[in-house]
């Protein structure tokens, strides 16, 4: 009778202890989901990203879409575009965050883009830095000096940052996104993810890389659990370097009411969110006839771009010389779809500038009768064009 009384109290303790470790798995298997899947099988995800500045949107917004399709990719949308309001007034993207908030501005992206944005991750300005620390640091090749001035820290802060391959922390990362510079802030932004993806993500331990995420889940708004959030990390994780694709929203500066904005070219954008966002393919290369000349003067430039086009299923038409080597930046001239040339500039991994003949006059004359019939588009390899051997 002793023995049974002993081991009843031990037995309710034991089936306690049971029930308490259930309770707590199946508490943390419900905290770390939201409702649905982040990745949904043969659907593409689009995740908004965007870092704040004391309560303000300066840097471009990044949609980044991951799924079947296409290959990952991170969209740049500059926080200048102007968008249609409900009221059918208009704004900056960027502005009114502090009114309309994550919901509202993704609701004013949703409108601009044609796509839903289902997840969001917002960062500020100090969890930026501690997460580039996290990686202990990034390294950017820097195209041109960045000045960036600080008036409001006692004393005023003045950072000068050379162009050159450069190692930066946290601070010097920021400093290097805000500051002043030829090369605009949305480029800046391309080369620091860039980064951002080889250093903190694909060279990168998996174990590592979870224990910055688990972190950093408390250090940012979102509605992606933290399942999600190592979903999305591995997803990261497996994207190829040499495919990373980041475009950017096209458009030009106008100012209205003294107001200055960027007014989206509607043709342009829909064409690479119907291609990049939505998975669907308008023109293939092997629908594009290109002839390509050497603008630069290295050595088997215009051969080394024609085999890397072909590679791409491009048709090439015509292999040469430019009328001179001179060229500070790549072109392409449109001769027929101007939708073609899209596709082309998409297809190279250096940044070219898409113009016509009648804007391209003097250049055009010159190798116009060396264009065979039947050709589409003329690619000029300039200076800053990066083919590999």
């Amino acid at each position: 009778m002793r023995g049974n009384a002993i081991r009843k109290p031990v037995l309710i303790v034991v089936i306690s202890g049971a029930i308490l470790v259930v309770a707590l798995l199946c508490w943390y298997f419900i905290s770390e989901r939201t409702p649905g899947r982040f990745e949904t099988p043969g659907q593409r995800t689009n995740i908004l990203l965007f870092m704040t500045s004391q309560g303000e949107i300066t840097d471009p917004f990044i949609v980044l879409s991951v799924g079947a399709g296409s290959d990952d990719l991170f969209l740049f949308v500059p926080p200048d575009v102007r968008v249609k309001l409900s009221d059918l007034s208009f704004s900056r993207l960027g502005d009114g965050y502090a009114e309309v908030g994550v919901e509202g501005v993704r609701d004013r992206l949703t409108g601009l883009l044609g796509v839903e944005l289902p997840y969001y991750l917002v960062i500020d300005e100090p969890s930026f830095k501690w997460l580039v620390d996290e990686f202990g640091g990034l390294t950017v090749d820097v195209e041109a000096e960045v000045v960036y001035l600080d008036r409001s820290a006692d004393p005023p802060v003045e950072v000068h940052i050379r162009p050159g391959g450069q190692r930066f922390d946290g601070e010097t990362a920021l400093a290097y996104l805000r500051g002043r510079s030829d090369v605009d802030r949305t480029a800046r932004g391309q080369r620091l993810l860039q980064a951002i993806v080889a250093d903190g993500f694909v060279g990168r331990e998996a174990g590592k890389v979870d224990r910055i995420v688990r972190s950093l889940k408390g250090k940012v708004v979102t509605n992606l659990s933290l399942r999600d959030l190592r979903a999305l990390s591995d997803s990261i994780r497996g994207i190829p370097l040499d495919r990373l694709r980041m475009p950017v929203i096209p458009g030009d500066e106008v100012t209205i009411d003294g107001e200055t904005y960027l007014r989206p070219k509607v043709v342009e954008m829909e064409r690479i969110v119907a291609g990049s966002l939505k998975g669907l393919e308008l023109l293939t290369p092997s629908e594009v006839n290109v002839a390509v000349f050497n603008g630069n003067g290295i050595r088997m430039m215009a051969t080394r771009t024609a085999d890397y086009l072909r590679a791409r299923g491009f048709r090439v038409t015509r292999i040469g010389n430019a009328d001179t080597f001179s060229y500070e930046t790549s072109y392409i001239v449109v001769l027929s779809d101007e939708a073609k040339g899209w596709v082309l500039r998409d297809a190279l991994p250096s940044r070219v500038k898409i113009v016509f003949p009648d804007a391209f006059a003097d250049h055009y004359e010159a190798l116009k009768e060396l264009i065979p019939m039947g050709t589409d588009l003329i690619l000029i390899a300039g200076a800053g064009l990066e083919i590999g051997e």
